[in-house]
């Protein structure tokens, strides 16, 4: 019996030290367990901390991505452009030199001379009468004057265009002639109230100098004009769709250059809400900003669409077989033809100045030292391409293959150095997966001379936008987007070609409908030559 007594005791010894083990076990499982979540915790800390301090940055900070580079060093971050480029030595010092001493000129103070071509309205303000005689009788005589000379100003002068049409009748008894009387002039919109010359100033005043309607309209008012906004705003959409042909003939030009730079920018559209009976709601829509490359022309185009989806960019490059430079929005990659099944690739170039923003942000959140190291990189690849900015294409080409090459294949060492250890979802892992993705859009700049190094081209485009939308706040409708997309296509063509918004909307307004659709190419910035001035008031 005590045998048995033992034999079971050590059986439930034994199951008791297999039950502890797998107690045990259980809890090595469940400490594993949390020590894997506590990790995920702290990356996720991490994450929303990098996440807080870019918000905070984007409205308390400064917006500018500029980087101090005494502070890198301060960082200890080895700057390996200057390893690679040592300054110069200092050249011996010589023998001391006397040089005589000089006076500075003072800068010249005071207000300068106002422009000489301005009308000259003199005012005379003269002494009294009896300061005239002298105390003997006798008149001053006057041996001069003096000017003092004011810039003054008139508020915008109105005046009222009157065309005048002689009529004609017959003699008399021949009543069947009829009356003769020449027939009026043909206009881009049809009987508008407004002359050429007011027309002009009004989209000129909205889209180059961001002047909303409501703040014309108390422009007018405070001139005796009663000139609505409403009425302004119908006369912008009616101008704006009339000249969309000159618009496609910019876009015409624009893809014979080969190369396009392409961004876009959100806008607030007013649209008729279903839900409600005469309602309106605001929805987002979308200007798009295709601009050629700055060496090949002044050309721009905008268009606008409802939406950002990849409809609006796959309808406008119809037709488009040339390069593109871009973000990477995926609705780009519907624009790649398909060869044996793939899309090719080849035809879109990335843009370093995005992938910077991204090692900025890692620079300024989790990875300080890491993404400074890139900064530094990055613009070195600039600043060479600040030194080709005016070369031809073959030094182009030989300078990045030279110079540019070797800096990118020390980005691409980093990036395989870092990516393995990287967290993906922290902001330098970010940062290093768009490079990454991208690499060879980033780096197919080298070898064309055409390509440049980032999209600023359309990001410069799309800046008065901007700042306009800040003022006119939303596009009435999309009729109204539409001819807004056609206006600012011609008014920032024409600026890019250095010619006046003004005076070259007014020649246009009037001699668009006196041409053939074939004669239209007359017309834009590059072959425009006319100098419209203005008719004079009559008297």
């Amino acid at each position: 019996m005590s045998e048995i007594a033992a034999s079971l005791t050590l059986e439930t010894a034994l199951l008791l030290h297999r039950k502890q083990e797998e107690e045990i076990g259980l809890l090595r499982e469940m400490l594993r367990t949390k020590d894997a979540a506590l990790g995920l915790l702290e990356e996720q800390v991490k994450l929303l901390t990098s996440q807080v301090e870019w918000m905070k940055r984007q409205l308390f900070g400064r917006k500018s991505e500029r980087i101090d580079p005494n502070q890198m060093f301060l960082d200890g971050v080895v700057i390996e452009a200057v390893e690679r480029n040592p300054p110069a030595e200092p050249a011996p010092a010589g023998p001391d030199i006397a040089v005589p001493a000089h006076t500075r000129k003072a800068p010249p103070c005071g207000r300068g001379e106002l422009p000489a071509h301005l009308p000259r309205e003199i005012e005379v303000v003269d002494v009294a009468e009896e300061a005239k005689i002298l105390p003997d009788g006798t008149p001053r005589p006057c041996i001069g004057h003096e000017d003092s000379e004011r810039l003054a100003y008139t508020p915008g002068r109105f005046y009222v265009r009157v065309i005048r049409r002689p009529k004609y009748g017959s003699p008399a008894g021949a009543e069947e002639n009829g009356v003769m009387v020449a027939p009026l002039p043909d206009r881009l919109v049809p009987r508008c109230l407004a002359d050429e010359t007011l027309l002009a100033h009004v989209i000129a005043s909205k889209f180059d100098c961001h002047q909303p309607a409501y703040r014309q309209e108390r422009i007018f008012t405070r001139a005796g004009i009663d000139l609505s906004r409403q009425t302004m705003c119908r006369w912008i959409k009616e101008c704006g769709l009339a000249l969309g042909l000159l618009a496609g003939e910019i876009k015409k030009r624009l893809f014979a250059t080969g190369m396009v730079h392409f961004d876009d920018t959100p806008v607030d559209l007013l649209e008729d809400n279903k839900e409600k009976p005469r309602g309106r709601r605001i929805r987002e829509a979308r200007f798009w900003a295709a601009r050629a490359a700055p060496r090949d022309g002044p050309w721009t185009v905008f268009d606008f669409t409802v939406s950002r989806a990849a409809a609006g960019p796959v309808a406008f490059f119809e037709g488009y077989t040339g390069k593109l430079t871009c973000d990477a929005y995926a609705a780009h990659d519907k624009l790649l033809p398909v060869v044996d099944g793939v899309p090719d690739d080849s035809r879109l170039y990335g843009c370093w100045a995005h992938a910077r923003r991204y090692f900025f942000d890692a620079h300024k959140s989790d990875a300080p030292r890491q993404g400074a190291e890139f900064l530094v990189l990055i613009k070195e690849l600039f600043m060479i391409e600040r030194g080709i900015a005016d070369a031809d294409d073959a030094t182009r080409v030989a300078t990045r293959r030279g110079r540019s090459r070797p800096v990118l294949d020390a980005i691409r060492a980093k990036l395989d150095e870092l990516l393995p250890v990287t967290p993906p979802k922290s902001g330098l892992g970010k940062a290093l997966a768009y490079a990454d993705n991208y690499w060879n859009r980033l780096t197919r700049f080298v070898d064309d001379p055409q390509a440049g190094i980032d999209n600023n081209p359309a990001e410069n485009a799309i800046r008065p936008i901007a700042l306009g939308r800040k003022n006119w706040l939303f596009i009435g409708d999309r009729e109204a987007g539409q001819a807004a997309a056609n206006l600012l296509t011609i008014i920032t063509t024409c600026k890019n070609a250095g010619d006046d918004p003004y005076a070259y909307l007014l020649d246009v307004l009037r001699r668009m409908p006196l041409l053939k659709t074939n004669q239209l190419g007359t017309l834009i910035p590059e072959r425009w030559t006319a100098k419209p001035a203005a008719p004079a008031a009559a008297e």
